[in-house]
């Protein structure tokens, strides 16, 4: 009994340390960068504070299956949310026989014309980034999406660029949603039997965003999100487990998956900041 409470409390004393360590990085972060007071990041943060049940891998591929709208939430800083997106997207092509089209918040609709010549085959992979202007518009490593691209040529019908300016002012964010539905339900006028499969940043899919805005114009679709590394989920179950929790079930709709730690996911943007200022 005594050798259980004692690993109960170093258990406890290092889950209060990786907590400190995060709030000291998300304190860097917010010094550099000096976010504005923004209603809908917090719309994201209270979104998502509380699980139903615990699920396996298996739970989450099959419920992803049964999709006729995937939206996955991304962390653009963190090469794990890429990886992730790419083996359920590998996964969906070799494990259901439904076909996929995959929108990408990374690219620019306006991108649509690479895109397509590339899926092609009119260009080759090192040639996308640059006609994507990809480091520029972007800002990210090309790296963890060259992979998930690869899966694209192996297990999609299509590809899509859905996003539009301007990216980076959060007063505006909503009319990019509004436009990020648009072209979704273009998607499925184009495509009306696959699967699609919208990788996006998590902010976007809170329930009164993206969310809300797909089940209004096109209601007849079975819709599922599936977070990545929500923070407040990931404390409530991360005490014991090894290395990252198993993956829940938040709403009928809504599932979270693990596959890194909060202070992984913020030193990854911390290094982003670092390089952007140099």
């Amino acid at each position: 009994m005594a050798t259980t409470a004692t690993a109960r409390a170093r258990s406890s004393q290092r889950h209060s340390a990786q907590r400190q360590a995060v709030a000291s990085v998300e304190r860097a972060i917010r010094s550099a960068v000096r976010p504005p007071r923004s209603r809908y990041l917090h719309e994201f943060a209270e979104a998502f504070r509380s699980y139903q049940s615990q699920l396996t891998d298996a739970d989450v591929l099959a419920r992803a299956c049964a999709a006729d709208i995937l939206l996955i939430g991304d962390y653009h800083s963190l090469p794990s949310c890429q990886k992730f997106a790419a083996s359920i997207l590998r996964q969906l092509a070799t494990q259901d026989r439904r076909s996929n089209v995959l929108g990408l918040e990374a690219a620019y609709s306006a991108s649509q014309p690479a895109l397509d010549e590339w899926f092609r085959g009119g260009i080759d992979d090192n040639e996308l980034p640059q006609r994507l202007n990809f480091a520029r518009d972007w800002g990210y490593d090309w790296e963890p999406y060259r992979n998930l691209f690869k899966v694209v040529r192996q297990g999609c019908e299509a590809v899509w660029g859905l996003d539009s300016e301007p990216r980076y002012d959060l007063r505006r964010v909503r009319g990019r949603d509004r436009y990020i539905a648009v072209k979704i339900q273009e998607m499925r006028r184009l495509h009306p039997e696959p699967r699609l499969v919208v990788f996006i940043g998590e902010s976007h899919l809170a329930p009164q965003h993206l969310p809300r805005l797909l089940r209004e114009a096109l209601p007849g679709e079975e819709m599922l999100t599936v977070l990545q590394n929500v923070d407040a989920l990931y404390w409530q179950l991360s005490e014991g487990s090894t290395p990252h929790p198993a993956p829940v079930s938040v709403a009928e709709d809504v599932v979270c998956v693990f596959n890194s730690a909060p202070l992984e996911k913020y030193e990854s943007y911390q290094r982003y900041l670092e390089r952007w200022s140099g």
